[in-house]
């Protein structure tokens, strides 16, 4: 990684000054007692495992953790640009496109993203504003979502009833799956809290084995109950697992060989991360956002990836200023300050990514109205969503051609 910096800076190429003064103390943060990487030493009894993982971590991580902080603090900081854009490197006006084609895997230009941002979150916004009028007695919307996410009224009174209330709504969307796939995973997927050692988390997927034996498993943050709103909980869970990433996923693995190993294990943001913002609203469809709560969180999931499209772009690619992004995220979002500050670092560090969420969905919604506008009542919601994850992790254009032929084929029967 050193020696790919220091070939970076003699091309020309430097991340922004703004991102790279925090690197040597969060890589610093690393080492020490509770270190992540001695968590294997820490759930085992093994004292022979135990010293060998205590002698790599000493030995090998540290040093190279030390030499790493100590190269960002003392050689790159100084070269680091003072540009946010990545259009500021050398050949700049190429390399927001190329990341896009990256990410999202289809060519859309800076524009047309920054236009369909501004789009999506007017029109989400009038959803919450809508749902706010009928069932919270109106208000601001900005400053409502932050009410829902601090107000004890929307939080949970303890840990074990978080859990509850993720494993009650896994029972319903597991119930409500036959209603829209004709085909489902093998593997069963569970929730549970994270372990202790990683419980400051906020969630994430761990996938199934490629034999569907060994069950995915969804881990949640349970701790600070009373600092937890139940208005996300419903929306991520239907992210990360049915109909979210869980069901794409592994059925992806249990293809076997009727699908190429790459498409089985590799990510193609646009088309994983599309399905899953597509899932949290197929979710609602499907009823499995009982309460006007739920369906803000909802809305509060989508606004906030609507929102990145806008801020991405207009970062990257058209002289935004740290301040812009921060006041655009300030006024269409509830989320804290300072988690905030962290998602414009990380639109600024990781240019393009952010954008695959909506853009995928979008083309997903697409393709969907596509395939029922041309088949009309011989449209098949099951076979639709079949043919979408019967073909593991493709481009955006290889999906299109897919749901193409399937329309054709499903016209002629």
């Amino acid at each position: 990684e050193i020696m790919n910096l220091r070939e970076g800076l003699i091309l020309g190429y430097s991340a922004p000054r703004v991102t790279v003064e925090a690197v040597p103390h969060q890589v610093r943060s690393l080492i020490g007692r509770d270190s992540i990487f001695l968590g294997p030493s820490q759930r085992t009894n093994d004292v022979a495992f135990k010293a060998s993982v205590e002698d790599i971590y000493t030995e090998e991580i540290v040093p190279a953790l030390n030499r790493y902080a100590d190269f960002i603090e003392n050689d790159y900081l100084s070269q680091a640009r003072e540009a946010l854009a990545v259009s500021a490197n050398p050949n700049g006006e190429a390399c927001y496109p190329a990341l896009i084609q990256s990410f999202v895997t289809k060519a859309v230009p800076a524009e047309e993203i920054h236009a369909v941002g501004l789009e999506q979150v007017a029109k989400i916004r009038e959803e919450i504003q809508v749902t706010m009028d009928q069932h919270f007695g109106g208000g601001d919307i900005s400053e409502f979502l932050r009410r829902v996410n601090e107000d004890p009224a929307f939080t949970f009174e303890s840990e074990d009833a978080v859990l509850k209330y993720s494993t009650a709504a896994l029972d319903a969307v597991k119930a409500a799956m036959p209603r829209a796939f004709g085909t489902l995973p093998k593997a069963d997927v569970l929730v549970k809290p994270y372990p202790e050692f990683a419980a400051s988390g906020s969630g994430e997927y761990h996938s199934s084995s490629e034999d569907g034996t060994r069950p995915g498993i969804f881990y949640i943050a349970v701790t600070d109950p009373a600092g937890r709103s139940k208005s996300n909980q419903l929306a991520t869970l239907h992210h990360e697992t049915y109909p979210g990433h869980h069901l794409q996923g592994a059925i992806a693995l249990e293809l076997g060989d009727k699908q190429h190993t790459l498409a089985r294990y590799l990510w193609n943001s646009g088309y994983g991360e599309g399905w899953a913002l597509y899932s949290e609203r197929l979710a609602d469809e499907l009823g499995l956002y009982p309460t006007p709560l739920d369906r803000i969180g909802l809305y509060s999931d989508q606004i906030a990836r609507a929102s990145r499209l806008v801020m991405d772009s207009g970062l990257h690619t058209m002289g935004w200023t740290r301040q812009q992004a921060v006041d655009y995220m300030m006024n269409n979002s509830g989320w804290a300050a300072v988690d905030i500050q962290n998602e414009i670092d990380r639109y600024i560090s990781w240019p393009g990514q952010a954008t695959s969420y909506m853009l995928g969905m979008i083309e997903l919604r697409r393709l969907r109205t596509l395939a029922e506008s041309r088949l009309g009542k011989g449209f098949d919601l099951p076979g639709f969503h079949d043919r979408v994850v019967s073909m593991g992790s493709i481009t955006l254009p290889m999906l299109e051609e897919s749901v193409t032929d399937w329309i054709t084929e499903q016209g002629a029967n």
